[in-house]
């Protein structure tokens, strides 16, 4: 397990993420883990873990939290939100962790640009696989590999990779 250094956490970190939009709760986080137990994230990426990051957030741990991956994996799906019996709102929170790690550096504010046309192309993929399945609109599978070639161009030209 890894050391905690106290000299290198921010005590403010918490209280600056409390002050934004959906960030009211988070202190009443007592980590029941509802959030990682019901997230569709952490089902097909186990080391995704909302409660770990929460607990983070609130030891102060900035600079480990802000250049996380874990911060832009979160779908914004608001299941968290949802099943949270303390009405901890992680995904709004995490949205505040991705414009506070573009704001200080840690990443670019075409990385926020494009994981949001990533998602999108992710949710319109899902979309069309569905209603393919279902029998019902009129996407091909022609159209859904088109789509997908769109979502690995983007990934492609990402300068963050």
């Amino acid at each position: 397990m890894k050391r905690i250094a106290l000299e290198n956490l921010d005590p403010r970190f918490a209280a600056e993420l409390v002050a934004r939009p959906g960030g009211g709760n988070l202190r009443k986080c007592y980590a029941c883990g509802t959030c990682t137990a019901g997230c569709p994230v952490f089902q097909v990426d186990a080391d995704y873990n909302p409660r770990k990051l929460i607990r983070m957030i609130l030891l102060g741990m900035r600079k480990e939290v802000l250049s996380s991956k874990a911060i832009w994996l979160c779908a914004r799906c608001y299941t968290c939100t949802a099943n949270c019996p303390q009405a901890v709102d992680f995904s709004d929170i995490m949205m505040a962790l991705r414009d506070m790690a573009v704001a200080e550096g840690y990443a670019s504010a075409e990385t926020l640009e494009k994981i949001e046309a990533i998602s999108t192309a992710a949710h319109e993929l899902r979309r069309d696989c569905i209603n393919l399945f279902l029998g019902v609109g009129n996407a091909t599978e022609a159209d859904i590999r088109s789509r997908m070639e769109r979502a690995f161009a983007l990934v492609r030209k990402d300068p963050a990779r």
